[in-house]
């Protein structure tokens, strides 16, 4: 039951969280600062010369993806208890 309990919050929270509200927080703030990057390069899945490309993309995008959804959780909180 622990085991399937995991499984399913690491898809949570890896998946949806992380990868998801990450990249696309990245990519409308870079169109907003009218810097134009792709998905594929902000996910880190564009190939190119260097590779830590595809190791620093997708650490980039689960740091702020926590700290999205972290100020989107305490905004929804203080909205609903005050």
């Amino acid at each position: 039951m622990g085991a399937i309990l995991e499984f399913f919050v690491e898809i949570i929270f890896g998946g949806i969280i992380v990868h998801v509200i990450g990249l696309y927080t990245r990519y409308y703030f870079f169109k907003l600062i009218r810097k134009n990057k792709g998905l594929k390069y902000l996910s880190g899945d564009k190939v190119i010369n260097d590779k830590i490309n595809s190791v620093q993309q997708p650490f980039y995008n689960a740091i702020v993806g926590i700290i999205t959804f972290c100020a989107l959780s305490f905004s929804i909180a203080y909205m609903v208890f005050s």
